[in-house]
């Protein structure tokens, strides 16, 4: 197959999900031989991270509101890259993404280039008139993160794959497990963290925010750490100061002794970390169209507690990898950890099921491989005309 030349844009303002997600495939692109250049906005995390890395990127304003002239100025800019770099494939994340692609080729004198609308929401879409356009007209395939991220489309993914199956898609991601893994383990971070040999780790990593339900897994720390008092709780991820302070007032509230919990914050170090951690805990209370802590847990060998939103049972199978909960249910959330802090064992075996779930079902070679199918499919199938 001959390498192809693809623009990927996110409009994406914080390090999320999708974020990396955008980034990561960028540079796998990259590393199969294709020309890819990532299209960004300008000067946020995803910008700074191409920038680290190397990536060959562009920063565009993307507003997230209608700017009539930065809008104009994003899409013609998007018009001269398709045209001076002769772009075979143009892969778009987010919504105000989408319409600027659409927009660059409404009156553009070459032929339009296939046309990728990736998902990895659940918020339902709108199927107004407008965004039923959008997806016939000027949308050649949907490439969704999970089947609940495609599920949320509703009637506008078969609209996109204009009845062609092939060119609606689920594909999962993949975690790197030479990255994240059990190797990484160590007496001397655990050490760091203030945690003995002989404590039972239980962390949660994801930013402070109300629908990652950190409060959900204070509650249910204050619960095990009465039955267990040798467990320790550690929340690492992006929060402000005042963030912080309102957990652990609330973890003090709840009745978490104040040397049970450890809040990092942002960890250069998350593979290392997550790693000296005993039980990985998911207590979403909503969103995750994908989740990559999860498959991050499970490369790291740890057995996992989840909550059943999003894409995540699609992840992680009960019983096999770890437990999955309802989410908002602190008493659950707690009998599950106590049941893996009473038996070592189990927490070993889940551990191993979770890491060859990661080495197999969700390696990088297997998600690129099968994104690049997808792409040389749409290619064949899209009609110049629409």
């Amino acid at each position: 197959m001959r390498s192809l030349r693809i623009l990927l844009l996110n409009s994406a303002r914080r390090w999320i999900g999708e974020a990396a997600h955008t980034f990561t495939l960028a540079r796998a692109l990259e590393s199969r031989g294709h020309w890819v250049l990532l299209g960004v906005r300008k000067g946020f995390e995803l910008e700074k991270r191409a920038a680290a890395e190397g990536l060959r990127s562009r920063a565009f304003t993307l507003n997230s509101r209608f700017i009539p002239w930065d809008d104009l100025r994003d899409t013609r800019a998007i018009r001269q890259i398709l045209r001076d770099e002769k772009i075979d494939l143009i892969q778009v994340n987010r919504g105000k993404d989408h319409w600027l692609a659409a927009a660059a080729q409404l009156f553009a004198t070459r032929p339009p280039v296939p046309l990728i609308r990736a998902r990895h929401v659940v918020t339902p879409a709108k199927a107004h008139w407008v965004n039923r356009w959008l997806y016939s007209r000027a949308t050649d395939a949907v490439l969704s993160v999970s089947q609940a991220a495609r599920a949320s489309l509703g009637p506008l993914a078969a609209l996109a794959a204009h009845g062609d199956p092939r060119r609606d898609r689920v594909l999962y991601s993949a975690v790197d497990s030479g990255l994240f893994s059990p190797n990484w383990r160590s007496e001397a971070i655990r050490k760091q963290l203030g945690v003995s040999p002989d404590e039972i780790v239980i962390g949660l990593v994801g930013r402070i925010q109300r629908i990652k339900g950190q409060r959900p897994f204070l509650d249910a720390a204050a619960q095990v750490a009465r039955q267990y008092p040798h467990t320790r709780f550690v929340l690492a991820g992006r929060g402000t100061p005042e963030q912080t302070q309102t957990l652990r007032e609330y973890a003090e509230n709840a009745g978490l002794p104040r040397e049970n919990l450890i809040i990092l914050g942002v960890v250069d170090n998350l593979p290392q970390i997550m790693a000296a951690f005993d039980i990985g805990v998911v207590a979403s209370l909503g969103s995750e169209g994908h989740s990559r802590v999860t498959l991050e847990y499970m490369a790291s060998g740890l057995p996992i507690v989840a909550t059943r939103v999003g894409g995540i049972p699609e992840l992680l199978t009960e019983g096999a990898e770890g437990f999955l909960i309802e989410h908002g249910n602190p008493d659950l959330l707690a009998q599950r950890l106590e049941t893996l802090v009473a038996d070592p064992e189990l927490r070993r075996h889940m551990g191993q099921a979770g890491r060859q779930t990661a080495q197999t079902r969700f390696h990088p070679d297997r998600w690129i491989g099968e994104v690049e199918e997808f792409y040389y499919t749409v290619l064949r199938c899209a009609s110049p005309d629409r």
